[in-house]
């Protein structure tokens, strides 16, 4: 069945919704893990640092096979049933490590994900790069919206976070199969494998303004990854908010960051995408300084807010960027390598965070991710003059 490039764009933002939903169905209930197992704060920071264990290790050899192949439907189609399948097993796991592995895997479908879904997107709406990229991120953010409040209310609803989790692995399993019908797969022929491989990483490593990118974006991906982890743990134990409370407190956050993803999409493909990029960082790490000192919710949800509504939405003009620069036969593995440089960095990123709220106290540890975020900031004003002398070399 045929489609406009527009509903195209909205079917693969809906897959990106529900990708989402398994790199947060355990955030609004991780209180509870911890009174299940008796956890430290460098155990709940294992649980997502396991998940991008698994998104990294395959992200780039999944993208590479993905351009090779043209097989992108296929690969995403095999992500999304990955990622939901160890969902329904959480209901029975009888301890933490075994939680890990399960986790893991769920993180290995999620690595099978962005480089095709991004690749996609990027051919569907070549003119509006930033706009498709904006819908396609606040796809993302609407089921991060949805996870934490849903998952939330059923673990008080069902008595059981395991019950609540195991309910979220139809949308997996329906995603899949809406892929395999709307889309097509368009095999190519190419040179040897060995031959392809080794001229699509030398062309991505000899791209400086790209390897400035993978590094900035991933020191991004470190802050909301430890960030995401640990805001539901101060909710609950600084300022007393029950199951229920933190996950609605979690879906008006990522509410907010839907509606700036479409934004800031919009508006940097008027100005300049890097100036949006530049300024989300600062502001980012302004946040992240503040947030230590606030000591009442009157001064944390403002901060929330601002975080909410910059440094999240700040992935749309970071791909578009990143998309002008690379041809389309390599898109899928820039991409993958973009993910891959990223998970490492976010499988780090929640267990050295709880290592340091250990020492210091959880709410001090935010003073970690914004010393990252200040280095993000510093490389996206390297990413703009880049940008800026390869643009004016082109005039």
């Amino acid at each position: 069945m045929n489609l406009g490039n527009s509903t195209r764009i909205y079917l693969l933002s809906a897959t990106h919704a529900v990708n989402s939903v398994y790199n947060r169905v355990l955030t609004p209930v991780l209180p509870l893990i911890v009174a299940d197992f008796g956890l430290s704060y460098s155990q709940v920071g294992l649980i997502a640092s396991a998940y991008a264990a698994g998104n990294s290790l395959f992200q780039f050899p999944i993208s590479f096979a993905a351009d090779y192949t043209g097989r992108r439907r296929t690969v995403l189609v095999f992500s999304l049933i990955l990622n939901a399948l160890p969902v329904l097993l959480y209901g029975w796991v009888p301890g933490y490590s075994l939680l890990l592995l399960l986790v893991f895997i769920s993180g290995i479908g999620s690595s099978a994900y962005h480089p095709s879904a991004v690749a996609l997107v990027a051919e569907e709406s070549p003119k509006r790069r930033g706009f498709a990229m904006g819908i396609f991120k606040a796809g993302g953010d609407f089921g991060s919206v949805l996870t934490p409040a849903a998952v939330g209310w059923l673990a008080v609803s069902l008595a059981s976070w395991r019950a609540a989790a195991q309910i979220f692995v139809f949308p997996g399993l329906i995603a899949g199969f809406m892929v395999w019908m709307f889309f097509r797969d368009t095999p190519t022929e190419r040179g040897s494998i060995r031959q392809e491989a080794k001229s699509t990483i030398w062309a991505l490593l000899r791209n400086r303004a790209m390897l400035v990118i993978l590094v900035l974006s991933s020191c991004r991906v470190m802050v909301l990854r430890g960030f995401i982890t640990f805001i539901p743990l101060l909710l609950a134990e600084k300022f007393g908010y029950s199951t229920v409370w933190v996950g609605w407190i979690l879906t008006v956050y990522f509410i907010f960051g839907t509606g700036s993803s479409v934004i800031l999409g919009r508006l940097s493909d008027r100005f300049k995408h890097t100036v949006f990029i530049v300024g989300t960082m600062f502001i980012g790490t302004l946040v992240l300084a503040l947030l230590p000192l606030a000591e009442a919710v009157w001064a944390l949800f403002p901060l929330l807010f601002i975080m909410a509504t910059t440094l999240g939405p700040s992935q749309g003009p970071i791909l578009a960027v990143m998309t002008e620069m690379i041809d389309e036969k390599s898109r899928a593995s820039s991409v993958g390598l973009l993910y891959t440089v990223n998970e490492i960095a976010a499988t780090v990123s929640p267990f050295v965070g709880g290592l340091i709220a250990q020492e210091v106290g959880l709410q001090r540890s935010f003073f970690f991710y914004s010393a990252i975020t200040l280095i993000a900031a510093a490389l996206s004003v390297l990413v703009h003059r880049i940008r800026e002398r390869q643009q004016l070399g082109a005039g």
